[in-house]
């Protein structure tokens, strides 16, 4: 994914298994960006000397080799401290809370994912699984969220790229998000979405 924009000029590069699963994201940016850029112009990609790379392996993820954070069932663990989701019927999580109790994340979303108020207390806060407890990449202006098959742009609102099961929804847009009713359904991987109280019980099912 290539971002030229008033604010950064940059790349992203992601790998995935044959199954589908996100192993590693490689963001590559250029620190002297300045110029507003010309519509249609492409990057210039000897100048993205600076890079982040994130590996992903199983529930843990790594930032520059480093460990970065452990996802556990309703949080994760970030350097030896147990962090909590408070969520609504959505999934979206509204509070992060510590072991301790303390509030260091609080979110509030319009019905399609923008937040239209956040407030993150610490470094830990700025943790980016919000909505529908999905990954919102913020770096560069790029605001996506990370649905696995498809990335949700917060400002159309809309996927960026086909539905892979479109033909099920002939009657849709292939870029729309659940059926335009957010407050009802959700979509787990963006590829098909569901009515709430029916992903529960199936997950439920699974347990």
């Amino acid at each position: 994914m290539d971002v030229k924009s008033p604010v950064a000029e940059a790349r992203n590069e992601y790998t995935y298994s044959a199954g589908g699963a996100k192993l590693k994201v490689v963001q590559k940016w250029n620190p002297s960006y300045l110029t507003a850029p010309v519509i249609g112009s492409a990057i210039n990609t000897s100048s993205l000397t600076m890079n982040k790379t994130t590996d992903y392996v199983g529930n843990i993820i790594y930032e520059n080799n480093s460990l970065k954070r452990i996802l556990v069932d309703g949080g994760y663990i970030e350097n030896g401290i147990y962090y909590y989701y408070l969520t609504d019927h959505l999934g979206n999580n509204r509070i992060v809370v510590n072991a301790s109790g303390t509030v260091i994340q609080k979110n509030h979303y319009y019905p399609f994912g923008m937040s239209f108020a956040e407030n993150s207390v610490s470094e830990q806060g700025l943790q980016p699984y919000k909505y529908n407890n999905k990954e919102l990449d913020q770096m560069h202006g790029v605001n996506m969220y990370d649905y696995s098959a498809r990335h949700l742009a917060l400002d159309i609102p809309r996927f960026t790229t086909v539905d892979p099961l479109a033909e099920k929804y002939y009657s849709i847009s292939p870029y729309a998000y659940v059926g335009n009713n957010p407050l009802k359904f959700i979509d787990p991987t963006g590829m098909d979405y569901w009515k709430v109280i029916s992903y529960l019980l199936f997950l439920k099912l699974l347990c």
